[in-house]
């Protein structure tokens, strides 16, 4: 099933088991916020860790580019945890920066950064083309914001996946797109 509304696509996926590599907090409230709380932390402000995580080798979503949060395989994520900050769509996430890694990636791990199993399983992805960061970034915002608050789950025969430990993805390059992964199982 694919479907385009307001010029954001709606479409489900299956994504392979990988790893998780990542810095996360707890409180944070947004990309910047988290950055911003980050940099209070000896070793995990976003220079340091963007470096860290540059440095690592077979990066899943490595597009040979130099860019945080971009074609250099770095990404924000929510990962579902009962002691994290309730999030406007009232699941307890823990927000954190990091790379997707093969399943049987045995490399470094960074002593600031920890690194998690996450399973094979089914995804919603909520996508937006390229836009203009300077003039569309808001705009673009608020059409995938209101494509999530008003999908009919059960219409879909899914529903989010809020079991503990799952991750939301979250990929940020105006160049080429908007895009919220959210887990889901069917009802």
């Amino acid at each position: 099933m694919e479907n385009t509304i307001n010029d954001v696509k709606i479409y489900f996926v299956t994504i392979s088991a990988h790893k998780y590599l990542h810095i996360r907090n707890y409180e944070s409230i947004g990309y910047w916020d988290f950055w911003q709380r980050q940099s209070q932390v000896s070793g995990q402000d976003c220079n340091t860790i963007c470096g860290l995580l540059d440095s690592i080798q077979g990066k899943l979503d490595d597009m040979g580019g130099t860019e945080a949060n971009s074609g250099s395989g770095q990404i924000m994520a929510y990962i579902n945890e009962p002691t994290g900050r309730i999030c406007s769509w009232g699941i307890p996430l823990a927000e954190s920066y990091g790379v997707r890694l093969p399943v049987d990636y045995c490399g470094e791990i960074p002593k600031q950064m920890q690194i998690i199993d996450v399973p094979e399983g089914e995804y919603i992805v909520f996508e937006h083309g390229p836009f203009s960061y300077q003039t569309q970034n808001c705009n673009v915002e608020q059409k995938i914001e209101e494509a999530m608050k008003n999908f009919d789950y059960n219409a879909s025969g899914y529903c989010l996946d809020t079991t503990q430990g799952r991750v939301f993805y979250f990929y940020h390059d105006p160049e080429r797109f908007w895009k919220f992964i959210r887990p889901v199982k069917k009802l």
